[in-house]
């Protein structure tokens, strides 16, 4: 089979499962921290983290192609403590591995070196982000990611400004430096080769795949959407410029044909990129502009760039696990002053339970939640690392090493996909 032939034939394949949009993992953290300090940081914007339903992976996955390699050492432990959390415990560990989950933990490492998972959710990549001078008071945030290989087990560097994983953690959508970038790459993330090169007629500076696999959502703009000007001397505080977002291009991955929308920009949001909402039929924004109660606001698109009102469904701000995987809960806010977080029944609004947590990210199973944790006593909500927690909240397993100063330069950013 050629590497051209490759990917329309396992798109042919695919068969149902559920899926979890990709998101940056703190984004409500890091809205906080923009509050106090005035940070802007360009951010992967979620998809639709509200909608249950059928979705698309490569069957190939199930005869074990493409399959994460397990990495040695799962371990569980209680809520993390200290830089790196207690000692391991098989008390904690059990409690979790006799429901059938299959946990793969990194707790020592932070960002971590071997695959991090839980159920049907794995940390397919993660970014460590910097500022990087381009002249005497502007900068740009440069990302550099590493992506998993299911070869070594292992996160490895690669060369990509930007990128996302399709759902069964077997491709990757890239993109070349420096962006906007005039094409998107389709790589094979066992061969880390390119298999298709995709050409765009408007410059794109961010991907996010669709829920069945079969499209990439490219967020189109004029200029880098991560330069900023006027820096201060402590790099405290600057100014922004319009980077003239565009619209979005919709590539048919099996095809390699692209579609531009122009959509024109929200005023006072225009840096932040699309993503795919509900099932592959809708895009939308998450809009910075926040009620009262904390409502979400979105800006949604049909394909063609009509307005479109939001999907029908529990919202709650911030919570990116949404509803679970058999549709009958979904993540929210806990009691304040936290940190808590709360699983509520979607047909009654029943409180099914509490957890100490920051965030709830992603649904592993039906009966537990990849979260951040606390680092310690919580002094400081910016130190956290990643937890697997039961929707009771009496059961955790940590998952990741803790992030210090999680909105500094420096920290990385998980992106959580489906892995199977």
């Amino acid at each position: 089979m050629t590497p051209e032939s490759l990917l329309p034939e396992t798109l042919r394949e695919w068969s149902e499962e559920a899926t979890v949009p990709p998101g940056l993992s703190d984004r409500a953290l890091e809205r906080r921290s923009r509050r106090r300090r005035g940070t802007v940081v360009l951010a992967l914007a979620a998809s639709a983290a509200v909608v249950a339903g059928a979705v698309l992976v490569p069957q190939t996955l199930s005869r074990g192609a493409g399959r994460p390699v397990p990495a040695t050492g799962v371990t569980g432990s209680a809520s993390p403590t200290g830089e790196n959390g207690p000692e391991p415990t098989a008390t904690t560990t059990a409690a979790v591995t006799e429901r059938g989950l299959d946990v793969h933990a990194d707790p020592r490492n932070s960002p971590p070196k071997t695959l991090v998972a839980a159920g049907r959710i794995a940390v397919s990549a993660y970014r460590v982000w910097a500022p990087e001078k381009i002249g005497p008071t502007s900068e740009r945030r440069r990302d550099q990611w590493f992506l998993y290989d299911p070869g070594t087990g292992r996160y490895e560097e690669t060369p990509w400004a930007a990128l996302d994983v399709a759902p069964g953690m077997r491709f990757a959508a890239v993109l070349e430096r420096d962006l906007p970038a005039r094409r998107v790459g389709i790589l094979d993330m066992t061969t880390r080769e390119i298999i298709r090169w995709v050409d765009l007629d408007h410059p794109v500076a961010d991907v996010s795949w669709s829920r069945d696999g079969a499209k990439v959502l490219a967020t189109a703009y004029d200029r880098d959407p991560t330069i900023r000007f006027d820096v201060s001397a402590d790099g405290t505080s600057w100014r922004e410029p319009d980077p003239g977002r565009t619209g979005f291009q919709v590539v048919d991955v099996a095809s390699g044909r692209a579609s531009f929308i122009a959509v024109p920009p929200p005023g006072g949001s225009p840096y932040r990129p699309f993503a795919w909402a509900d099932d592959g039929t809708l895009v939308w924004q998450l809009n910075p502009a926040f009620g009262e109660a904390g409502e979400r606001r979105e800006l949604v698109y049909d394909l063609e760039g009509r307005p479109h009102d939001p999907p029908a469904g529990p919202l709650e701000t911030d919570q990116r696990a949404g509803v679970s995987p058999d549709g009958t809960m979904y993540a929210s806010y806990g009691r304040p002053p936290g940190p808590e977080t709360s699983v509520i029944e979607v047909a009654t609004g029943r409180l099914v339970g509490r957890q100490k947590m920051l965030q709830l990210l992603a649904w592993a199973d039906d009966e537990h939640l990849i979260g951040l944790g606390c680092a310690g006593e919580c002094r400081n909500e910016f130190n956290n690392g990643l937890v697997l927690v039961g929707i009771d909240g009496k059961h955790t397993v940590r998952l990741s090493g803790d992030r210090k100063n999680s909105e500094r330069p420096g920290s990385w950013e998980p992106l959580l996909t489906v892995r199977r």
